[in-house]
């Protein structure tokens, strides 16, 4: 059964998909998405994703195509080696954008700067730590 996690951030939604999105519950995923009407991104964390079937794949495209069709972006995080070995043989690789860690903390800051749902000084001592590397943050004590 499909579990999904929904957080929002300013323009950013991320949404968290956990077991497999396979029929008959992938219809979900796209009925849950197609409600976030004030975000301009979207973020499937695919993190705790096992299994993708057809229904699932094909939920994903029509999804992809809704983004597009409607200015907002579609992306994906955290793809598991065998999500990523689906979409290489369905060869739908190239159809979805996937973002790194990296990425994603800049799309986050980027979010948390344009002052969409957080406090300025919230968001500068965030970013800031993000910013930072991992010796600085460990001289830190972090």
């Amino acid at each position: 059964m499909l579990s999904l996690r929904i957080q929002q951030l300013g323009g950013v939604t991320i949404v968290r998909c956990a077991v497999r999105i396979a029929f008959p519950d992938a219809r979900g995923l796209r009925v849950a998405l197609l409600q976030q009407l004030r975000t301009r991104t979207l973020v499937l964390d695919l993190a705790d994703t096992a299994a993708i079937d057809a229904a699932g794949l094909g939920v994903l495209v029509s999804l992809r195509a809704w983004a597009k069709q409607t200015n907002r972006k579609l992306k994906f995080m955290n793809v598991t080696p065998r999500v990523e070995q689906l979409l290489q043989l369905t060869k739908l690789e190239s159809a979805f954008e996937v973002c790194s860690a990296e990425e994603m903390l800049d799309l986050l800051c980027r979010a948390i700067h344009e002052g969409e749902s957080v406090a300025a000084a919230t968001s500068d001592s965030r970013c800031e730590w993000v910013g930072r590397t991992l010796d600085e943050r460990t001289a830190l004590g972090a």
